[in-house]
C-alpha cells in the first residue's frame, strides 16, 4: 500500500471519526430531558436518577435482557424443545418467545464490557445508552457507501441525512431501547456488498463480498422484524437488473459466438453474480431463522406490506394496529408552507430531509434512468486507442484510486461515456446496475411509506444516497464548468437562505446570525479573493468551494437542526405515579396476580410490577382488544367483570368453544356477552335453552366463563386512557355483521378553570380545522347553583357559527354532572337540546374546575364511573392504590352475581 493510498483511507477514517462524534453528540441532549422544568423533572427521572425510558417498547427489550444476564436466557422458562416461555405476557398462559434477540446479544456484551473496563452499571443503564451508540456506528456503512458513489462533499452529506433522518433519529436516541438501532446498519451492509459482489470482476472477491451480504442481512434477520422486506428489495431488484442487463446488451461484446442471444446472455458474469447470492443468501437464513423462513419468505413479505390494512380482519374482529400510529397513513408535508424546507417526522417529505433532498434524489434518478437509454444506442467505440495524457491532464496517485474506487458520475461527463469498447461497456454496466438499483429501491419504498409511517425510514436510504450523488454532480459541475459569478451569487444566496431557515425553527437569531454569515463569506470569496491570472493555473477558485460548501449545508440543514430539536423536547413514556402504582402493586399483590388495562403500558406493567398482564405492545390482537374495550365502555360492571375473570384465568377459551358450535365468531360473541354477568346455572341454562347447546356443550362453554377459582385481577385507570377512550371504545363497539364501528370521545382541556361564586369562565376544549369549542362554567351565590355548557365558535373572527340557519355546535350537551369538592351535587339532563350527544363533567374543587366533555356512550361507561366517580355506590371494583392520575381497582368477583353475591349494586346512571 503506497502512501497516496494510506493518506486516501486515513482521510476517510479520519472523516467517519468525525460524523461519529457529531451523530451522537445530537443524539446524547435526550439523556438531559432539556424540555422539562426543573421543578418537575424528578417526576420523570427513576431512583437512581436515571430517566425513564421513552417508549414502552423499551421495557420489553429491558426486561428480555435482564432475564437473559441474570439467568442466561430469555423468559421465564427453557422449555425442553429450546424454545423460552414468557409467562409476564398474555394471560393466563404466556407465550412462547420467538422475537429478534439481536438487542439482547449486544447490549449484554456492552453491559459485560462496561462492568469490567469503566465500573458497576446496572443492565439498565447499560440499555438506556445502547440505542444511541449502535445507531451512531450506522455513521460506517452510510459513509462507505456514499463515498463509493460519489466525493467526501457527498459522502458527508449522504451520511448525516441517513443517520440523522427524523424517524430514525426520533427511535435511537438515549433511551430508546427497540431495536431500530440495528436497521441502517445491517441493511446498508447488506445492499452495499450485495452490489460490490455484482459489480467486481474478480471471483474471489465477488464470493467474499457476496458472503458478507448474506452475514449482514443474517445479522439483520436476528435484529429487526421487517429485515424481509430488503429481502424482497434485492429480490426484486435483482429480476429486474437481469432483464435490464439482457435488454440493454450488458456483458461481453461478443454474441455472435452464440446461437443466439438467450444463450450468450446465460453465460454472462452477471447470471453468476446473482447465482452466487441467491445460494448463500438462502444458506444464511436457513442458517440464522431456520429453513422454514427461508421457505416463508414470499408470504412474510406480503404480510408485512399489509399489516393495517383496515379491510383485514384476524377472524372477524378488528386489526387492532390500525390503532397504531406508525401503522397510520403519513401526510406528504406537514402543515405551514416553511415545513417543505424541514425535517421532521410529520411528512414523507420532511422525513427524508426536506424537499430540497426529495427534488435532489429525484434529479438523480431521471439522470441515471435518462443515461440508460442513451446507453442503449451506443455500441461502437470513439477510438480504440488512448494516447498518454498530457502533463497537465494527469492526476496523482490519490486520485486515481478514488477514481477506480467509486462510480464516478459528474455532470460534465453526462455526455461522454468512454473513449474504448471496453470503457463504454464498464459505463453500461455500472450505469445499468446503479439505476435499476435506485429505480427499484425508490419505488418499493414509495409503495411501503403508503403502509404507514414507520416505512419512512425505508425511503431515507436510497434518497440519501442520491443526494450524496447529487452534491458529486454539482460539485464537479461548479468546479469545472460553471465559470459565471452572477450564477456563482444566485447558488450562494439561495442555499444561504436554505441553510440558514431550518436553523431559525431554534433560534430566529442564530439562524439571522447564520445567514448574513453565509452569504458575508459567499459574497467575499466571489467579490473580494481574487483568482491568479496565469495560464498554467489548474487550481479551483475558493468562490467554488465556497459555493459547494453552502450547497452541502443547504442539504444536510434540515436533518441536522430537527435531530437538535427532537433531542432536546424528549419528555419519557412515563413517571413515578405510574411506575409507583406498579411498585405498589409488586409489594402488595399475590404472584398470580393479572393486571389488565389497555394495552400501552403493557411492558411497563410487567417489568415494574413483575406480574402477568391481559395483553401489551406485542400481544394485542383483535379480540382481547374487542373484550377489553366492550370492558371498559359497557355501564354493567357485572358484564365487565367477567369479562376480566373469563380474560385472564381461560383466556379467550370460552370463544373457540362457541366458534366451534356457531361458526360464527359475531353470534359467539353476542352469547359470551349475555352470560358473562349470569351465575354459573343461569349461564348454563341460557347456553341449553336460548342457544340451543347440548348440555356437554353448555358445561363446556361455562368451564371457561364461569372458572371455580379466578385469578386476582387489578385494573388499571390512568388519565392516559381518556385520551385513547377513541380507540378502545372503536373496539369495544365493533359490529361482526358489517366488519364497521364508532368512537367516542372524552374531550379533556389542558388547563384548568378558575371561577369565583357569580363568575362566568371560559376553557377551550377543542381548537381543530378553524373549529373553537370552549366549555363556560357558570357559578351562581348559593349552594348547587353552578352549571355550564359548550359555545362552538369560529377560529377565524371568534363569532358563533351558522350552517342552514342554525347555531353549530358538534359537541352540544344533553346532560351535565358536577361534582363540588368530592361530593355529586348534579346529574341531571340540560333540556330537549338538538343534535345533542355529550355530557359536561364539571369537577370542581375551591373554585377550581376541571370541565370534561364525554360522549353520552361513555357517560355511565365503566372507565366513567371508576375514574371519573371514584367507584361510588357499587361494590365489585375497589380501589386499592392511587397515584396522580394513576388509579389502582381490584375486582372482587366474589361480589359478583356470577361469583355469588348480590351484584354491583350500581347506581351511577346519568339521566337522559
Amino acid at each position: 500500500m503506497n502512501r497516496d493510498t494510506i493518506l486516501t483511507v486515513a482521510k476517510s477514517l479520519i472523516i467517519i471519526l468525525i460524523l461519529l462524534a457529531v451523530v451522537f453528540a445530537l443524539r446524547a441532549p435526550a439523556a438531559d430531558l432539556n424540555i422539562l422544568p426543573n421543578e418537575i423533572k424528578g417526576d420523570y427521572v427513576d431512583s437512581s436518577g436515571l430517566p425513564y425510558f421513552s417508549e414502552m417498547d423499551s421495557y420489553y427489550n429491558l426486561r428480555l435482557t435482564e432475564d437473559y444476564v441474570d439467568h442466561g436466557f430469555v423468559g421465564d422458562e427453557n422449555l425442553d424443545d429450546g424454545t423460552q416461555k414468557d409467562l409476564h405476557r398474555y394471560a393466563p398462559d404466556g407465550n412462547i418467545i420467538n422475537y429478534e434477540l439481536g438487542i439482547v446479544y449486544v447490549t449484554s456484551f456492552f453491559n459485560d464490557m462496561v462492568n469490567q473496563f469503566i465500573g458497576g452499571h446496572t443492565v439498565r443503564e447499560v440499555a438506556f445508552w445502547t440505542g444511541a451508540v449502535v445507531a451512531s456506528l450506522a455513521v460506517i456503512p452510510a459513509f462507505i457507501f456514499a463515498r463509493r458513489l460519489t466525493n467526501d462533499y457527498g459522502a458527508i452529506a449522504a451520511t448525516l441525512i441517513i443517520v440523522l433522518a427524523p424517524n430514525y433519529f426520533a427511535h435511537t436516541f438515549p433511551g430508546f431501547f427497540d431495536t431500530d438501532m440495528f436497521y441502517y446498519i445491517f441493511s446498508l451492509f447488506f445492499i452495499f456488498f450485495f452490489v460490490e459482489s455484482i459489480r467486481t470482476d474478480n471471483i474471489i472477491l465477488k464470493i467474499v463480498y457476496a458472503f458478507l451480504s448474506m452475514v449482514s442481512i443474517g445479522l439483520f434477520s436476528i435484529s429487526w422484524t421487517g429485515y424481509i422486506f430488503y429481502v424482497g428489495l434485492m429480490g426484486i431488484f435483482a429480476v429486474v437488473y437481469l432483464i435490464a442487463c439482457y435488454i440493454f446488451n450488458v456483458g461481453e461484446d461478443n454474441q455472435n459466438e452464440y446461437s443466439n442471444k438467450i444463450v450468450w446472455f446465460l453465460h454472462q458474469k452477471e447470471i453468476l453474480s446473482i447465482l452466487i447470492l441467491v445460494v448463500l443468501g438462502a444458506v444464511c437464513i436457513a442458517v440464522f431463522r431456520g429453513v422454514d423462513t427461508v421457505f416463508g419468505m414470499f408470504n412474510s413479505l406480503l404480510s408485512l406490506l399489509s399489516l393495517q390494512s383496515t379491510a383485514r380482519v384476524v377472524g372477524g374482529f378488528p386489526n387492532v394496529l390500525i390503532s397504531v400510529a406508525e401503522m397510520q397513513m403519513p401526510n406528504m408535508l406537514g402543515a405551514g408552507m416553511g415545513s417543505a424546507f424541514l425535517a421532521n417526522s410529520n411528512g414523507v417529505v420532511n422525513g427524508i430531509g426536506g424537499i430540497f433532498v426529495m427534488f435532489a434524489g429525484l434529479i438523480v434518478l431521471y439522470i441515471l434512468v435518462r443515461r440508460v437509454f442513451r446507453l442503449r444506442k451506443i455500441t461502437a467505440p470513439k477510438t480504440q486507442l488512448k494516447g498518454k495524457p498530457s502533463k497537465a491532464d494527469r492526476v496523482s496517485a490519490s486520485k486515481k484510486i478514488d477514481d477506480q474506487r467509486r462510480f464516478k458520475l459528474s455532470l460534465g461527463e453526462l455526455g461522454s461515456f468512454g473513449d474504448t469498447q471496453d470503457e463504454i461497456s464498464k459505463t453500461k454496466r455500472l450505469t445499468v446496475l446503479y439505476a435499476s438499483l435506485f429505480l427499484v429501491w425508490t419505488l418499493l419504498t414509495i409503495l411501503a411509506v403508503t403502509r404507514g409511517s414507520r416505512f419512512i425510514t425505508t425511503i431515507v436510504l436510497p434518497f440519501g444516497l442520491m443526494t450524496g450523488v447529487f452534491i458529486g454532480y454539482a460539485s464537479d459541475y461548479i468546479k469545472h464548468k460553471l465559470n459565471n459569478d452572477n450564477w456563482l451569487v444566485a447558488i450562494i444566496i439561495l442555499c444561504a437562505a436554505l441553510a440558514a431557515y431550518p436553523l431559525t425553527q431554534i433560534s430566529l437569531v442564530w439562524g439571522l446570525l447564520l445567514l448574513v454569515l453565509l452569504l458575508a463569506v459567499g459574497l467575499a470569496s466571489v467579490y473580494l479573493i481574487k483568482q491568479s491570472k496565469s495560464a498554467d493555473n489548474k487550481s479551483v477558485p475558493v468562490k467554488k468551494y465556497v459555493a459547494v460548501l453552502l450547497i452541502v449545508l443547504a442539504l444536510v440543514s434540515p436533518t441536522v437542526c430537527g435531530a437538535y430539536i427532537t433531542a432536546n423536547q424528549v419528555v419519557p413514556g412515563t413517571s413515578d405515579p405510574m411506575w409507583n402504582a406498579m411498585t405498589w402493586i409488586n409489594e402488595n399483590s399475590e404472584n398470580n396476580t393479572v393486571i389488565t388495562s389497555w394495552w400501552d403500558f403493557g411492558y411497563l406493567f410487567e417489568i415494574a410490577a413483575d406480574r402477568q398482564v391481559t395483553f401489551d405492545g406485542g400481544s394485542q390482537s383483535g379480540d382481547r382488544a374487542f373484550w377489553l374495550g366492550q370492558a371498559m365502555t359497557t355501564s354493567d360492571l357485572e358484564l365487565s367483570a367477567g369479562i376480566f375473570r373469563m380474560l385472564d384465568s381461560t383466556g379467550t377459551r370460552a370463544q373457540e368453544a362457541l366458534y366451534n358450535y356457531t361458526q360464527d365468531y359475531g353470534k359467539s360473541t353476542d352469547i359470551l356477552i349475555d352470560i358473562l354477568p349470569m351465575s354459573e346455572s343461569n349461564a348454563t341454562n341460557t347456553l341449553v335453552n336460548k342457544y340451543h347447546l347440548n348440555a356437554e356443550q353448555a358445561a363446556h362453554v361455562v368451564n371457561y366463563t364461569h372458572p371455580d377459582n379466578p385469578r386476582p385481577v387489578i385494573f388499571v385507570a390512568s388519565s392516559d386512557m381518556l385520551q385513547k377512550a377513541g380507540w378502545w371504545s372503536y373496539f369495544g363497539a365493533w359490529n361482526f355483521t358489517d366488519q364497521s364501528s364508532e368512537n367516542y370521545n372524552y374531550y379533556v382541556p389542558r388547563s384548568q378553570l378558575e371561577v369565583a361564586p357569580g363568575e362566568t369562565g371560559r376553557l377551550n376544549v377543542l381548537n381543530q380545522s378553524g373549529l373553537i369549542v370552549n366549555t363556560v362554567v357558570q357559578r351562581g351565590t348559593g349552594n348547587n347553583s353552578t352549571t355550564g355548557y359548550t359555545e362552538a365558535l369560529s377560529a377565524y373572527n371568534n363569532s358563533e357559527i351558522i350552517l342552514n340557519g342554525s347555531a353549530y355546535n358538534p359537541l352540544n350537551i344533553s346532560n351535565i354532572m358536577v361534582i363540588e369538592n368530592g361530593y355529586l351535587v348534579k346529574n341531571e339532563s340540560v333540556g330537549d337540546v338538538k343534535d345533542a350527544n355529550y355530557t359536561l363533567f364539571l369537577m370542581g374543587e375551591n373554585n377550581t374546575y376541571t370541565p370534561i366533555l364525554i360522549h353520552n356512550k361513555l357517560a355511565n361507561s365503566m372507565f366513567t364511573q371508576l375514574y371519573l366517580l371514584g367507584g361510588a355506590n357499587q361494590n365489585v371494583y375497589e380501589m386499592v392504590h392511587m397515584e396522580n392520575g394513576v388509579s389502582l381497582w381490584k375486582i372482587h368477583f366474589e361480589n359478583t352475581v356470577a361469583g355469588g353475591g348480590t351484584g354491583s349494586n350500581s347506581t351511577n346512571q346519568t339521566s337522559k
